[in-house]
């Protein structure tokens, strides 16, 4: 496995948009049961269904803090569509991981499937 970039470690001690929101629209959270991470995504969403906020919560590895954290980042201020269209390579590039393992793969796509599900949850109450 590749040794991880400074700005993974960086992200990984000095997350971005970790913690709570004061009040959100919807939260979501998932874990991967084969190594027991887990990450919570709260959004808070403005009027033109933009997404005006966002936190995330978690515990794990370094690959699954870090992508939640440039997950969220990347998302703010997209809407729902442009948000739920990103994909698990863009993810990746995000990362600038490409030599994964099975194990660690659902690691770093654990932010994304969360995000994916709370925008899904979402819009089908809208």
């Amino acid at each position: 496995m590749e040794m991880y970039s400074e700005l993974i470690l960086d992200l990984y001690k000095h997350p971005a948009n970790k913690g709570n929101l004061p009040n959100y629209t919807v939260r979501w959270e998932e874990h991967n049961p084969l190594c027991g991470d887990t990450v919570a995504i709260e959004i808070d969403f403005g009027k033109k269904g933009e997404i005006k906020n966002i936190a995330w919560q978690g515990n794990g590895c370094v690959v699954s803090q870090t992508a939640a954290s440039l997950l969220t980042d990347h998302v703010k201020d997209k809407t729902t569509k442009v948000a739920a269209k990103f994909s698990s390579e863009e993810m990746l590039e995000l990362l600038g991981l490409t030599k994964l393992n099975p194990t660690r793969l659902r690691c770093a796509l654990l932010g994304l499937k969360t995000l994916q599900k709370a925008l899904a949850s979402y819009v089908a109450r809208t």
